[in-house]
């Protein structure tokens, strides 16, 4: 953090804080294997709360300062209590994390950057590249609060996670069929990138039985310890946690060259090829709030009437719809658009996606010089991924809200 920084948080109150660690257990044998920094205000401030402070630091436009300080303090303690062996776990406001990735301090320890889900939602493209820079320090990547919120589990595969947190506080609020479909989805997720399921909230032994069942293999709550300062004497380290090699990739070949490069495409009509791209749309409609469609339409005069009503329909029902090169107007309705320029790879191509838990489906086309469609789909759900990722990218960011 610069002098300026320093001198301008004492100046609104956000200097006396201190950080808390709270600890992360394996459920497997009680060993104690990382700690979550938070932050609480100091004895002589007047703003106590974690979303006290943060309201504050947004009232005077300064969160991502105050932001990357906490981190900074809470790597720094971390560092001086000699807690080589354990994980740090660090969070990071949704509206910084571009911010937080140019701002990533030096540590010998493993740690894992906590992302809302929200944050993919706000801003894609500058959360994907800022995962990316994380990746490249050797930090995890976990996704917080997972249960709080239906779109988590359509949002979950773009992240590649490597520590999946269920929030169980928020979970025994839902309707038991919800339950079963996030418990289901995030062991799926967990199983195909090999990442760690964490349960918070574990504040009791139902609790804890029911983490258990969940399949989580960490833990934490005030059960298994509550926040404090870190001990003089740490605890004997558990198994040192695992971090995946799962990667998201923003670059490289278009959808279209990924699907066809081992699938031969059909060839048919354009009618033909709107049939098909309705199908995985419809698919998605199927699954409501927790699927994502993304689309990216060869230029700006491709979409007709009758595709801009599809997207407006999808944007009302499920959690996320993406388009490039559609009718900037389609905003309105919650579609996220954006450009292509020029000289961009997926420009003269068609694809659709649908993604969500149970579905990954991806169509492609591309006009040939006598009017036809060169078409295929896709449903290796790694490629879908990887195909997503490259229109999330492109998408332009939510605009900020009016202060």
């Amino acid at each position: 953090m610069s002098q300026q920084d320093g001198r301008t948080l004492r100046g609104l109150g956000l200097s006396d804080v201190r950080t808390v660690y709270q600890p992360v257990v394996d459920l497997r044998d009680g060993h104690v294997v990382g700690y979550e920094a938070l932050v609480r205000g100091g004895p002589d401030n007047e703003l106590h709360s974690p979303a006290e402070l943060f309201a504050h630091a947004r009232a005077a436009d300064v969160v991502a300062e105050f932001d990357a300080a906490l981190r900074e303090a809470a790597v720094r303690g971390f560092q001086l209590n000699g807690s080589g062996p354990f994980t740090l776990f660090l969070n990071a406001a949704a509206e910084t994390l571009g911010d937080a990735a140019e701002r990533i301090p030096s540590t010998r320890q493993t740690v894992v950057i906590e992302i809302p889900e929200r944050a993919l939602i706000a801003n894609p493209d500058s959360l994907l590249h800022a995962l990316t820079r994380f990746r490249v320090h050797g930090w995890g990547v976990a996704i917080d609060d997972v249960g709080a919120d239906s779109r988590s589990l359509a949002l979950m595969p773009l992240l590649y996670p490597d520590v999946i947190k269920l929030d169980l506080r928020r979970l025994s609020e839902r309707d038991p069929a919800d339950v079963a479909r996030i418990v289901g989805a995030v062991g799926a997720e967990s199983e195909r990138r090999q990442a760690l399921v964490l349960a918070e909230g574990i504040d009791s032994e139902e609790q804890l039985a029911a983490a258990r069942a969940f399949g989580a293999t960490l833990g934490q709550g005030y059960l298994l310890g509550e926040p404090a300062a870190l001990p003089g004497q740490l605890p004997e380290p558990g198994r040192k946690l695992r971090l995946t090699d799962s990667v998201g990739d923003v670059a490289g070949d278009p959808p279209f060259r990924r699907v066809t490069n081992w699938k031969r495409p059909a060839v048919g009509t354009r009618e033909l090829a709107e049939a098909t791209a309705q199908l995985i749309m419809r698919q998605a409609l199927a699954l409501g709030e927790t699927a994502v469609v993304l689309a990216s339409f060869p230029d700006e005069d491709h979409v007709r009437e009758e595709q801009a009503a599809e997207l407006r329909e999808l944007a009302g029902s499920v959690a996320f719809v993406g388009a490039l090169c559609a009718p900037p107007e389609l905003a309105e309705a919650g579609v996220r658009t954006g450009p292509l320029a020029a000289d961009d790879p997926l420009r003269g191509t068609w694809t659709v996606i649908a993604l969500g838990p149970g579905l990954a489906a991806c169509f492609v086309a591309c006009e040939s010089d006598d009017g036809t469609f060169q078409l295929a789909t896709s449903y290796d759900r790694d490629l879908v991924v990887e195909s997503a990722l490259l229109i999330m990218a492109r998408l332009r960011p939510l605009a900020p809200p009016a202060r």
